[in-house]
């Protein structure tokens, strides 16, 4: 297969990633607007809270480490195989954490396994995507995302709008997820590399190792979101929180246009350090960081001026009085974004366990900021904490991504 430029991959990438997390967003639109009162969007954002913590599991940071791996240290089939592992100890997880945090709510619990369905089929194509990637053909996955898009708007919707049962929606978006998955990429996978699982023993210990700490770290980078979203929810009610996942949804399309915008770059941001060291690999690194701040920083100034018109256009009046959230909403989500490119970068340098330490201390600021944050401020509580928790993570991982380089380069 004939490799396509870095620009094409790139733009593929973001057309096809950008279109179906805008559908994704659109879920929670529809299901504020098809819902009698805020306790279906309450209930969604709860599960996907879950579903982040279940992805960090089962993506296990293997992408990047997957990309960056210029030398084929471990093969398509081993990532496969290992990508059915981690689904495995994601469920797991998920056996013992749901009954404990919503066992006296059936409809969060309901919801939470449901949406385990659909996240389980978007970790595995994620390692499709790799391959996709690797051989730079990410057109396929601009293709599959566009595709996802659509059905999982579609089979969202229907079930919800016809028999008004949010599990039944949730689980209509899975299964034509999964038709994509079974019907386009596993084939264009296959056209690219032999992507049967590889059954080894000793090779999925070895790369469960190698990214044993990069995962515990984005477990950690993701849980600065999702547990303070979670404690507001439980503290103060799943409407207040479908509330604030309403106003904050839309946010996360700063997020992944940071994410998009360097993923591209990371295969290619390792050729440099395997090729030209680490002083060029670092001036890279910082040029790619003043482009990720100055998109996010358009986008931030952009959304906030039509931010208050766009929700209550979506939403209705009711959001008015929760629109003031918006700019700090935004605010939060660049900073969550900017922490995943210092992430993968720490990944493409191997500096795992500083990952996790900077992660950690951050989930742990954040988690601490949000009890008074929250009492003192409300909704916006949330976004304080995620900003502080972020803000030290970001901090730290750069003091060390810049360290590092001078380290090795003398």
């Amino acid at each position: 297969m004939r490799p396509l430029s870095l620009r094409a991959n790139a733009l593929w990438n973001a057309v096809g990633c950008l279109f179906y997390l805008g559908c994704q967003w659109l879920t929670t639109v529809l299901v504020v607007r098809l819902s009698s009162d805020y306790e279906n969007s309450g209930a969604l954002a709860f599960a996907m809270a879950n579903g982040i913590i279940f992805a960090s599991i089962g993506l296990y940071k293997i992408r990047t480490f997957q990309v960056s791996d210029v030398t084929g240290e471990y093969s398509s089939r081993d990532y496969v195989a290992f990508r059915f592992a981690t689904i495995g100890l994601g469920l797991i997880w998920a056996a013992i954490y749901l009954p404990l945090s919503c066992s006296s709510n059936t409809q969060l619990l309901g919801a939470s396994v449901a949406y385990l369905v659909f996240k389980s089929d978007e970790v595995f194509s994620d390692v499709l995507y790799g391959i996709d990637q690797r051989a730079y053909r990410m057109d396929y996955i601009g293709k599959s995302q566009l595709m996802r898009g659509v059905l999982s708007l579609v089979g969202f919707a229907l079930p919800l709008h016809l028999l008004d049962n949010l599990v039944a929606g949730i689980l209509g978006m899975a299964v034509g997820c999964m038709a994509v998955t079974v019907l386009y990429d596993i084939p264009h996978a296959r056209r690219l590399d032999d992507i049967h699982p590889a059954w080894n023993r000793r090779r999925m210990f070895s790369l469960g190792r190698a990214c044993l700490l990069a995962m515990v770290g984005s477990l950690c980078a993701n849980g600065i979101v999702s547990l303070v979203r979670q404690y507001y929810g439980i503290t103060y009610g799943s409407e207040a929180l479908g509330i604030y996942a309403s106003v904050a949804t839309p946010a996360v399309l700063i997020q992944v246009s940071a994410t998009y915008l360097y993923s591209p770059m990371i295969g290619s941001l390792a050729e440099t350090l395997r090729e030209h060291g680490k002083q060029a690999f670092l001036k890279r690194f910082f040029v790619i960081m003043a482009l990720i701040l100055g998109v996010l920083a358009a986008f931030i100034v952009a959304l906030s001026f039509v931010g208050n018109w766009a929700l209550q256009l979506v939403f209705g009046a009711s959001i008015a009085p929760y629109t003031y959230l918006f700019p700090f909403v935004l605010i939060a989500t660049a900073c969550v974004g900017i922490l995943f490119y210092t992430n993968d970068v720490l990944v493409v340098l191997r500096r795992n366990s500083v990952m996790l330490a900077c992660n950690l201390v951050a989930l742990v600021a954040a988690l601490a900021l949000a009890l008074p944050l929250t009492a003192q401020w409300g909704m916006n509580g949330i976004n304080f904490s995620v900003i502080g928790g972020c803000l030290i993570a970001i901090a730290l991982s750069t003091f060390f991504i810049v360290h590092s380089a001078q380290i090795d380069n003398e």
